[in-house]
Parts: C-alpha cells; structure tokens; sequence
C-alpha cells in the first residue's frame, strides 16, 4: 500500500507566479500593440499606392494635368456640398472604391471616410495635437476641422500654387506645394520638377468642416500618423513612410535657396 499527500502552492509562490506573470505582460503587451500598429500602417500604406496609381491615372486622361482638390459641380450648395466634388470622389472612375457618402450633415454628423480613403490608425485627438505644434499650424489652427461634419478621407491632398512661400533660410525655407487649386491655375506635371520627391497626398484629412466649408489638410500634420511617421503619396504615384515631420527636412540649390525637399515643386 501507498500513501501520499499532495501538497498544494503555498501564498508566496502563487504570489510570485502572479507577479511573473505581470511582469511578462507589462512587457509584451506594448509588443502586441506595436504589432497592431505596425499591421494598420501596413494597410494604409497599400491604401496609398492604390491613390497613387488613381492619380496618376487620371493624370493620363486628362493630358497630365494633376487631380485638383475639388472641382465645381454646377449643384446648389447644400448640407452636404453637392456643389463640390472633392479629389476622392474624382478618383472614383480609377479605383472605384471609398466613394464618399453625399448626404446633407450637420455640425454633429461627424460622418467616416469610406473604402481605401478611411485609415485605421487615423487619431483625431493625436492629428489635432500634432497639427497644433509650433513647427506645423500652431495653436487652434484646426478647431474649425476636428471634430468635422463629414471626412472624405483620412487623407489630404496638395492645394498647389495657393501654398507658396519662405524666405530661403534654413530656419524659413522655401516651398512650393504640389497639386491643383481651380481657383488658382491649372497644374500639370510638367511643372513639377522632381515628381519622385514632391509628395501630393499625406495623412490627414478632406471633408466638410463645422461651419460647412470644404477643407484639406496635408504635409506636417502627418508627422506622428503612424509610429513617429506618416504615410506621404508622390507625385510619381509612389507611396513611402516618411519619420517625423516631413516638411523639416530640407536641401539647398545651386543659389543657395534652403528649400523644403519634398514640398518644393520648381527646385530641382
């Protein structure tokens, strides 16, 4: 015959079981939301190409001229700006995906982008601080933005020659911002003189705004959109991750002009 007794964990080893197991999770837990991110980053980024592929597309039907920001649509002016065909919903005969919902909003709708146009890392409260920074748009600078009526995309395109400016100083650097304003002039890519480095589309957002204007954000605030970076389109249609605040980083010509590497379409 056999006896035995079996002999339970006594407090201290199921407490020190219990601290091993929280210190293990204290340490992959950030792991696992790294990964996660980094997945998200990854979709967004895919998301980029296809935009990029349909701006280059409408390019080529339209004897290069650059896909505007809006164009005119000749309807009245309603709550969801019919009057308005924002760059999105241009690029839909392309990639026929996300196209944006055309419903009369209000101030509380605070409508989602759909399709490739709506990115799952997408942080108002993170693109608003960020876009608030004194190397971006400063203080207040989006109050009228975030929250919106309605977002097209998570994503901004250039406006063109309505974004020009500074002095050729390393502290001011000069820029001249791709894309198209009808308002202003008719872009084409001939006038970009480094297609692979003049970004048109970022992480940041197009939509109906509180008040019901139509706004497009695009360049610095994308600067913490994905893991200290943000996705950036080029003119060329390739998409790539680019770290911290792309409109810091700068070069300088032949003249001596700083200017902002990828925000600087005549230099070259």
């Amino acid at each position: 015959m056999r006896l035995s007794v079996r002999r339970a964990f006594t407090l201290i080893e199921l407490l020190v079981v219990i601290a091993i197991i929280a210190i293990l999770a204290s340490i992959l837990f950030p792991v696992f939301a790294q990964a996660r991110e980094k997945a998200r980053m990854i979709t967004c980024l895919s998301s980029a190409k296809q935009i990029g592929t349909g701006s280059m597309m409408y390019a080529q039907d339209y004897d290069e001229t650059i896909i505007p920001w809006f164009q005119r649509t000749g309807l009245p002016n309603t709550g969801g700006r019919q009057d308005v065909s924002p760059w999105p919903e241009l690029m839909q005969p392309y990639i026929k995906n996300g196209a944006p919902p055309r419903v009369n909003v209000t101030d509380t709708s605070n409508l989602p982008p759909q399709g490739f146009f709506k990115c799952p890392s997408f942080n108002p409260t993170e693109f608003k601080r960020v876009a608030e920074l004194p190397d971006c748009d400063g203080a207040g600078a989006l109050n009228s933005y975030i929250p919106p009526r309605q977002y097209f995309a998570n994503y901004g395109i250039g406006f063109g020659a309505i974004a020009v400016g500074g002095s050729c100083t390393q502290a001011d650097p000069y820029y001249k911002f791709a894309g198209n304003d009808p308002r202003i002039a008719q872009a084409t890519l001939s006038t970009v003189s480094r297609p692979a480095d003049s970004v048109i589309v970022t992480d940041g957002f197009t939509g109906i705004i509180r008040g019901g204007g139509v706004g497009t954000t695009m360049g610095c605030e994308a600067a913490n959109s994905h893991q200290g970076g943000g996705t950036h389109i080029f003119v060329d249609g390739h998409a790539k991750w680019i770290a911290r605040n792309s409109e810091r980083y700068i070069e300088r010509d032949a003249a001596g002009c700083w200017f902002k590497k990828y925000y600087s379409v005549d230099k070259g």
